[in-house]
């Protein structure tokens, strides 16, 4: 089965904090309308919390699996607010069209068939003459004029792609797309029912259309009619005006000649033989100054944010737009998403990858029919890299309707042993019982699992067990990365024969290649863009397969799995001095012996760390620092605080630039790690973390039914919550046996075991129960650490350098004891 690393089922955010973020976000209603019937639940209902003893209302397990038919998946409302607040520090704005179709389609004016073309003029008419106007019933909303104007955008760039190969059959054409009008119809995918007007897709019926299929996308809003476009107007691009376009581009290419960057060419710009009266208000509403290549131009709807990078507050139909961008990015084998917004008769170009967003300027298509066709031109003749699917997977011969017969190339490659490796193959083998699995979202990692057997010298060297390719994008400023981490716990443990047998519990590298954005071809390395956000780069291990623990069939089963990664972890700890600082339902692993028997595995150590030494009061207090600058660069702003876990810091080394967010998974962090405050990630944290993964599993899992190969886990309210604040509430209640709410029945431990199976009841009295009195002690000392912590930043704000290092030698006191009671020895003579 497929190993994902992250615990929200291959989601990045659960539902409570999507509500959350809805409800601080004052959204903009988009002109698009449902049926009543179709119409997302409301936000009382998605923001109602379930108990733990019972299933969780449709409206919030729906965010925590794929889409199942007749379900709507993601609320649209929910995800909206999400990619508002997402985005608006991540977005560049009025980027120069041809220079965007340059960069990121890879299509110049050159490259355009010299020929004469003419839009239609039948659809102009009829499409400058309709608008879309709301109908309500008694029991729907519709929209009157969506489909005649939908249907006649289409045909208008038909045509032209008809104009562009007239003699020449679609699948000559490297990538071979179709573009068309969805109607009714929406594209299939694991997440959310969602449905963009237009897509380029493979030339299949509407109801066989797939996110992970599609090039791009298309979305169109017109909520007046355009005058001046009549039955008789004629919108004609001649051979002087592509030669002119063409001439002026390449003008702009020579340093110190031509227009600046960021600004429309003259023949851009001329009305010739085109309506002189069409204007887009929303063209009009934003002329920006010209900015020179090294400045690209900044909204007025932009303000400062950290540092110099700048907000942009997206509007409606813009968050509506990228939204799509996210549900590509979401679904397939992608380095980005691209697709077009078009508002009246104004058309902006959109590209999306993981570090950020890039929307061009808009222009007018029927008084700019040159750029129209450039856009055209550029999406007919891209093939699938320019597309931005990830051009290390190939297809044979073009054929792309489903990835179970591509071969995933490499390259060059660094084993398990660092040795450089070059030209590796990969058989992609993707079924219904083992999926591609995506994480869901545009922006961070992006991790993707795909399962795969090796081929060819791979085979050779890896051998023909299943395997799995694990492709994310990683923060590029992080020193120790996880394959490199591997590699030394992997070396470090085979050198001793006493800890050689400890190897079979860490997770098998074969081997893993790193690529830059430049190396990806990734448009962002082309377009002199301000920094990213967070810089990344592209990386790929190649791993063995593992079962995750769904799989589980009995509780020796389990039992074994534990121990395992529990002995394994304390090992690797003691013996390489690496925390594995994120110990989840997702990341403990297994698989079976020669005789059957569950070996258990720990995967996932992308947000590993070395320990750090207690005795060094000056690294807390750079810690400190570090945590005290930042939150005066945020302006005292809580954005991050209520964010589920993202990104891993890129070491423990606070100086370094790195994203702002904690280690660790939600429901399985340590009392302490949740409440944001500057404390070093400890071997009592991860231990903590083993106890509720252990509380967890007991308390949620369902076995499988004889019929089924994998089990499921209930939904545990409090813990599987995107604010992690109310994560800490939760779990303190729990720990001190005390009732979520007063008229609850049972207190948050009991009720947590009260539906526990049979099969595994016996792991509540024989482990949990002793393990608890334990970490009892754990709320008094989160307390008393995080008072201490406050008093330091206090102290810091006071100016008191004295009264701070008195503090932190009481801090440092405080964790040594909290160290020497949490140990592996107590926990590990429970288990045994």
């Amino acid at each position: 089965m497929v190993l994902f690393p992250r615990f929200w089922r291959g989601l990045p955010y659960p539902p409570e904090y999507l509500a959350e973020v809805y409800r601080e976000i004052d959204m903009v209603e988009d002109p698009s309308l449902y049926k009543a019937h179709d119409m997302p639940v409301t936000l009382p209902q998605a923001l109602s919390a379930p108990t733990p003893r019972q299933n969780p209302p449709a409206s919030v397990d729906k965010f925590y699996r794929p889409s199942a038919k007749g379900a709507k998946g993601y609320e649209d409302k929910l995800v909206k607010g999400l990619i508002k607040q997402q985005f608006q520090d991540k977005t560049d704005i009025d980027y120069d069209v041809i220079d965007f179709i340059q960069h990121v389609w890879k299509f110049k004016p050159g490259d355009i068939p010299y020929s004469s073309y003419e839009l239609d003029r039948a659809n102009c008419h009829s499409y400058a003459k309709l608008e879309y106007e709301r109908i309500d019933g008694i029991s729907y909303q519709e929209i009157t004029g969506e489909r005649a104007c939908c249907s006649a955008f289409e045909n208008i760039i038909r045509g032209v792609c008809h104009e562009l190969t007239p003699a020449i059959p679609f699948d000559e054409r490297e990538f071979p797309l179709v573009f068309s009008f969805l109607h009714d119809r929406t594209p299939k995918g694991d997440y959310a029912k969602f449905k963009p007007d237009f897509g380029y897709a493979p030339a299949v019926e509407l109801n066989e259309h797939t996110w992970a299929h599609w090039g791009a996308y298309g979305e169109l809003k017109k909520k007046r009619a355009t005058p001046n476009i009549g039955p008789t107007t004629r919108i004609v691009i001649t051979k002087t005006r592509i030669e002119r376009l063409v001439k002026e581009w390449e003008l702009r290419q020579q340093p110190g000649k031509g227009k600046e960057k960021g600004s429309l060419s003259s023949s851009s710009t001329s009305n010739h033989a085109t309506p002189s009266s069409v204007t887009s208000p929303t063209t009009q509403s934003r002329k920006r100054k010209a900015k020179g290549p090294a400045e690209p131009c900044v909204s007025k709807r932009t303000k400062t944010s950290h540092g110099t990078r700048k907000t942009v507050d997206l509007t409606g139909n813009e968050v509506q737009s990228a939204k799509y961008a996210n549900e590509l990015l979401s679904h397939g084998i992608r380095n980005y998403a691209t697709g077009f917004l078009v508002e009246e008769t104004s058309m902006s170009l959109w590209y999306v990858d993981r570090m950020g967003l890039v929307k061009s300027r808009s222009f007018d298509i029927f008084r700019n029919p040159q750029l129209f066709l450039l856009v055209i031109a550029a999406l007919h003749f891209a093939n699938r890299a320019q597309l931005g699917m990830n051009p290390l997977i190939e297809f044979p011969a073009n054929v792309f309707q489903s990835y179970d017969s591509a071969v995933l190339r490499l390259p060059r490659a660094v084993d398990h042993t660092k040795e450089p490796v070059e030209e590796l193959s990969f058989g992609l083998r993707i079924t219904k019982a083992k999926p591609l699995v995506v994480a869901y979202g545009a922006l961070g990692r992006g991790t993707t699992i795909v399962p795969i057997k090796a081929q060819g010298r791979a085979k050779e060297l890896f051998g023909s067990e299943n395997l799995v390719a694990k492709m994310s994008w990683q923060p590029i400023n992080r020193e120790d990365t996880e394959d490199q981490l591997i590699r030394v716990i992997r070396r470090k443990l085979g050198k001793r024969k006493k800890t050689r047998r400890y190897l079979k519990h860490i997770v098998d590298l074969k081997c893993s290649l790193d690529l830059t954005d430049a190396e990806l071809n990734l448009p962002r390395a082309s377009m002199m863009l301000p920094e990213a956000y967070e810089p990344r780069l592209f990386r790929v291990l190649i791993l063995r397969e593992y079962l995750p623990l769904e799989y589980v069939r009995s509780l020796d089963d389990f039992q074994r799995v534990f121990i395992d990664a529990v002995k394994a972890h304390h090992k690797v700890y003691e013996i390489v001095g690496v925390l594995h600082c994120d110990i989840s339902a997702g990341n403990v692993v297994f698989y079976r012996d020669d005789v059957g028997h569950a070996i258990g595995v720990l995967a996932d150590w992308d947000l590993a760390a070395y320990k750090l030494d207690l005795d060094d009061v000056e690294k807390w207090m750079r810690l400190v620092e570090a945590h005290y600058m930042r939150r005066a660069s945020e302006n005292s702003e809580s954005q991050d605080t209520d964010l589920p876990e993202g990104d891993p810091p890129p070491s423990n080394n606070p100086a370094k630039k790195g994203p702002r967010y904690r280690t660790g998974t939600g429901p399985f962090m340590a009392l302490d790690l949740l409440d944001g405050l500057p404390i070093f990630h400890g071997y009592r944290h991860d231990l903590e973390s083993f106890f509720y993964l252990l509380c967890y599993f007991c308390g949620t899992f369902n076995p499988p039914k004889p019929s089924e190969s994998k089990g499921t886990f209930r939904f545990l309210a409090g813990w599987e919550n995107g604010n992690l604040s109310a994560v800490a509430k939760a779990k303190m209640n729990f720990l001190l046996k005390r009732k979520d709410n007063p008229e609850d029945e049972l207190n948050m431990f009991d009720s947590l075991f009260k539906d526990t199976h049979d099969v595994y009841r016996p792991l509540v009295i024989k482990w949990i129960q002793p393990l608890y009195k334990l970490f009892k002690i754990v709320p008094k000392v989160s307390t008393d650490v995080s008072l201490t912590i406050v008093s330091i930043l206090e102290e810091r704000e006071a100016g008191s350098v004295r009264k701070e290092r008195q503090l932190a030698k009481k801090l440092k006191k405080q964790c040594e004891d909290a160290d020497k009671y949490l140990t592996y020895e107590k926990f590990i003579e429970v288990l045994l």
